[in-house]
């Protein structure tokens, strides 16, 4: 579904009005909202995660700069590299700052190391992913970490309207119809986004069903 056909979509939500009416740029203002407001959710949607992706971190230094679109690093797995050689990759340790810094990475000593090391843990700042310590070699590093979508300011089919359409629809809709306040049309669009939501959220279940029965503590 493309960003004029969701606008169309509201546009009947909201009392059939035609296409071209005063009210397609709010629209796309509300359609916008959404997402911005969606993906800032608890939790996020599998089909915002990209898997596998690289980070380059250079021989004498320790930073990384956070990619373009970064929402929040996968719970499933951390930054990793695959030493020379090897099959298996070693992981980071996801630190607090603080704590990296004074566990000087290796031990307990409480001062940090200018020496260049093999990275071993990580921190993740506003800007850039630190790694504390210099890196003695250039790394290829991987990742998974969930990825704003495409924004709607042109005519595109975005992963949310791809995977979410109704969700995201009904997300914009409401809003519009709460500031129209039109009662018929916040219950439609009440409804949309909460089968949106449901039939997005019931995919990672099954998903995550699929790969065998979910016992308590079997991941502690």
């Amino acid at each position: 579904m493309t960003r004029d056909e969701a606008v169309q979509r509201i546009n009947e939500g909201i009392g059939f009005r035609p296409s071209g009416n005063p009210l397609e740029a709010t629209i796309i203002s509300r359609l916008k909202e959404a997402q911005r407001d969606l993906e800032k959710g608890k939790t996020l949607p599998r089909f915002l995660l990209v898997e596998d992706q690289t980070l380059s971190l250079v021989s004498g230094d320790h930073t990384v700069a956070i990619p373009t679109g970064f929402l929040r690093e996968s719970d499933e797995t951390r930054i990793r590299f695959f030493p020379e050689d090897a099959t298996l990759p070693i992981f980071l340790d996801r630190r607090y700052y603080i704590d990296a810094v004074q566990s000087n990475l290796h031990g307990t000593d409480l001062t940090t190391s200018d020496d260049p090391v093999a990275p071993s843990v990580y921190v993740l700042r506003t800007a850039t992913i630190d790694f504390i310590t210099v890196a003695d070699q250039n790394y290829t590093l991987y990742w998974d970490y969930y990825k704003a979508a495409d924004v709607l300011s042109t005519n595109i089919e975005n992963l949310w309207l791809e995977f979410a359409s109704d969700w995201l629809i009904g997300t914009a809709g409401l809003r519009l119809a709460r500031s129209l306040r039109n009662p018929d049309a916040v219950a439609e669009f009440q409804a949309l986004q909460q089968e949106g939501r449901a039939a997005v959220f019931g995919e990672d279940v099954v998903a995550e069903l699929a790969s065998g029965p979910i016992r308590m503590g079997a991941n502690q």
